[in-house]
């Protein structure tokens, strides 16, 4: 079974986690954004040494900018810097 979508519920809101290994950023997916936006939701976001932090989605908004989603793979993203958020 695929699942699409945002990770959890936390507090009766829609979460989605994500973290970095290797890289400097986060993929943040269109449509899981949207949808975080459109109910409120949050980013819990892992950076490579473990360290998490929780950030709302329209604070996330407000970061990646209203510019264009890249769509070199299935689903449109952007990316956001790791030292954008921590």
């Amino acid at each position: 079974m695929n699942k699409y979508g945002y990770d959890g519920i936390l507090r009766g809101r829609p979460v989605e986690v994500r973290a970095v290994k290797r890289d400097d950023r986060f993929r943040i997916q269109q449509n899981t954004h949207r949808h975080l936006v459109a109910n409120q939701g949050s980013y819990i976001f892992v950076n490579s040494s473990g360290r998490s932090k929780r950030v709302s989605a329209s604070q996330v908004s407000a970061r990646i900018g209203r510019g264009q989603w890249f769509k070199d793979r299935r689903y449109p993203h952007k990316f956001l810097k790791v030292n954008q958020v921590f």
